[in-house]
Parts: C-alpha cells; sequence; structure tokens
C-alpha cells in the first residue's frame, strides 16, 4: 500500500499511466459497444399456440446462447394477441414481435388503427408457422346458435384487426352472412368470456387456445364453428427497420434459435409441448391437439407474398381507406438476414426482397 500511495504522489505519473493505457488501447481496441450494449433484446410474443417456438427457444435458453459471452441477453414479453405484440414493437417497447398477417399488413399500410397513416418503419424477416385451422366462432349453447345461419341478427364480438376480423369476413362471405344484419362488436380476445356470459354479445370469433380460456371461464356448454380451410394464417417475426440493419449479428441469432426451436418441436414434440404450455399457462393435454395441426416452418417464401396480398385486398374494401394502394413487397421483405443463417430458406427472387443480395 505504502508503494502505491508513494507512486500516486509523483509528478507526471497519472499522465504516464494515462498514455500507457492510450498505447495499450491502440493495438488492443476495446469491443465497440454503446451504452445501451447490455439492455436487453426484447421480443414481443403472444398466447397463439402457433407462438410455440418463441416460448420453446425462450425456455430452453436458445436465444442466450453466445459463446463469447458478450452479445446482449435477449428478453420475450408475453403479449395477448398478434396486434397487441405488433403494438409494442411500433412504440418502441419491443425490437422484435410475432404477429398475423393481419395486423402486419395493416401497419404496412398505415391503417393499424383503422384510419389511413405514415406506413410502420417495419420488416418481415420470416414465416414461422402455417395454420388453417385456429379460428373458430363460439357461442353458449343456451344461445341456440346450433348453424351459421343462426348468427343472422347477432351481435358477434370480432377483435378488430387481428387474424380474426379478417377470418370473420371469409367466415360471413362463404355462409352468406354478409348482409344478415349482424352487429361486430369490437372487442378485446382477453374479454370475450366475460361479454359471453353478460349477454353483451351472443358469439365470439377466437384463435386457439383462447377458446380453452374461455371455454374454462363460462364452466357451460358451448357451440363451436370452426373456420377450418378457408384461409391460412402466417405467423410472421417482424422487426424495426433500423435495428435490423444497425443490428445483423443479433437478428441473425434469433433467426437461428427459431429455426433450432423447430427442430426441437419436431425432435421432441412431447417436451416441447409441455415448455409452451408452461409458458402460457395452459394444460398440456388440451393444447396437444391444437398443436398437431400447426405446420412450424422457418421460410422467407410464397406463403408469405400471398397471404398479405390477400389482406391488402381486403383493405382496400374498406371505405375508410379510399384509395388505398398497396405497398410493393420489396419494401418490406427483408431476406438478408435468413440469408445468412439458411440460405435454402430463403426461396423467394431478389426482386421480391427488400436488402442486399449476396
Amino acid at each position: 500500500m505504502e508503494r502505491i500511495a508513494e507512486s500516486r504522489s509523483q509528478p507526471g505519473r497519472p499522465f504516464a499511466v494515462l498514455g500507457l493505457l492510450l498505447g495499450i488501447c491502440l493495438f488492443f481496441p476495446l469491443p465497440a459497444y454503446s451504452a445501451d450494449s447490455r439492455d436487453p433484446v426484447r421480443i414481443a410474443g403472444s398466447a397463439w399456440v402457433g407462438d410455440a417456438p418463441t416460448w420453446v427457444a425462450e425456455r430452453l435458453g436458445l436465444f442466450e446462447r453466445d459463446s463469447a459471452g458478450r452479445s446482449r441477453p435477449i428478453a420475450v414479453q408475453l403479449n395477448g394477441s398478434g396486434l397487441e405484440a405488433l403494438h409494442a414493437l411500433l412504440a418502441g417497447e419491443a425490437d422484435f414481435a410475432l404477429a398475423a398477417t393481419t395486423p402486419t399488413a395493416l401497419a404496412l399500410a398505415g391503417a393499424l388503427d383503422g384510419q389511413q397513416d405514415a406506413p410502420a418503419s417495419i420488416v418481415v424477416l420470416a414465416s414461422i408457422a402455417l395454420s388453417n385451422q385456429s379460428h373458430l366462432v363460439i357461442s353458449p349453447a343456451r344461445n341456440e346458435l346450433n348453424a351459421p345461419a343462426d348468427l343472422a341478427g347477432r351481435r358477434v364480438g370480432v377483435m378488430m384487426g387481428t387474424s380474426s376480423h379478417y377470418g370473420w369476413t371469409r367466415f360471413s362471405a362463404f355462409h352468406g352472412l354478409d348482409d344478415a344484419g349482424i352487429e361486430l362488436v369490437d372487442i378485446q380476445v382477453s374479454d370475450m368470456a366475460g361479454a359471453l356470459a353478460s349477454g353483451r354479445i351472443d358469439a365470439a370469433v377466437l384463435w386457439q387456445p383462447w377458446d380453452l380460456v374461455l371455454t374454462n371461464l363460462l364452466d357451460e356448454p358451448v357451440i363451436e364453428f370452426p373456420m377450418r380451410l378457408l384461409y391460412t394464417i402466417n405467423w410472421l417475426l417482424l422487426a424495426d427497420r433500423d435495428f435490423v440493419t444497425s443490428h445483423p449479428e443479433i437478428t441473425e441469432r434469433v433467426l437461428q434459435s427459431y429455426i433450432d426451436a423447430i427442430e426441437f418441436i419436431h425432435t421432441s414434440p412431447e417436451r416441447a409441448l409441455e415448455l409452451h404450455a408452461s409458458a402460457i399457462d395452459v394444460d398440456a393435454a388440451a393444447l396437444a391437439p391444437q398443436a398437431a395441426r400447426m405446420l412450424w416452418r422457418v421460410g422467407m417464401n410464397w406463403s408469405v407474398i400471398v397471404n398479405l396480398g390477400a389482406q391488402f385486398e381486403w383493405l382496400a374494401t374498406w371505405p375508410q381507406l379510399a384509395g388505398f394502394a398497396a405497398p410493393e413487397p420489396q419494401e418490406y421483405l427483408y431476406g438478408e438476414a435468413l440469408r445468412q443463417v439458411a440460405p435454402e430458406l430463403v426461396t423467394l427472387p431478389d426482386y421480391l426482397l427488400v436488402g442486399p443480395a449476396p
């Protein structure tokens, strides 16, 4: 201690030490991390059955793998729907989000809140799941809705701006209900059970596994009308455009984690189901039939183009979006990050993608 104290008292000693440190830095530069380099990267997920890869990756610690031990941690946030997750992304409360094609198309059209606005500055990184069997219309049996035609003149709860909103338009058109005097009531999916119990609505449009939550809360017999095969939902991984371009290594780590999580789902389905069910607080046995109907696959493929295109055509019919013009695909489909991780999973041509070609 005496030697150290003595050295500090010597004239010019601090400047000599500083010069030595600067010299070391010239030869061995310190990592160029910003002040937020250890702030968590935030992924906004939801309780939809198709979001299993997010929760499997989170429970297995796949997002946290980093051999150097210096990358930013990744935290997953639970939201009630993909629409809510997308709102978190747009509000700067998340860096990535999972959402269906309907709210994604609304955001890209600048119409997420039902009116024309500036398009969101987000990109689609990949589709991680497909489903054409996960949405349904459900009603307490006491309402005596025994066939879709019985919905005429009733009040139907729909969470506007979600995939169930678009699904309802397909369902009503298929069953000839477009001019049946049905009143659509905009209700959060988490509030559907209470609205049905109180008689505020007669039926609810839901996606799985919210039907399990609803039936448990109602605790009475229900009647279900499936939307099976009426339309296909892509579950999309989205990100802020600036974040993706400035943090390619994090973006690639997230994509690799999804690829590995889906591999785990395919090779260890029972364990994956347990992890998923525990993350969203749903009984694994009840979730199993729904999970069995899902197709989990990471890709930037034609289904993304087709399904987003269908959503844009639907938006063009909205009276409040008169003159709506769909954006070009290359404005929002960013395939470069996935190409760096697994080029075989990018099957769209370069002219339909934003970002540099290899």
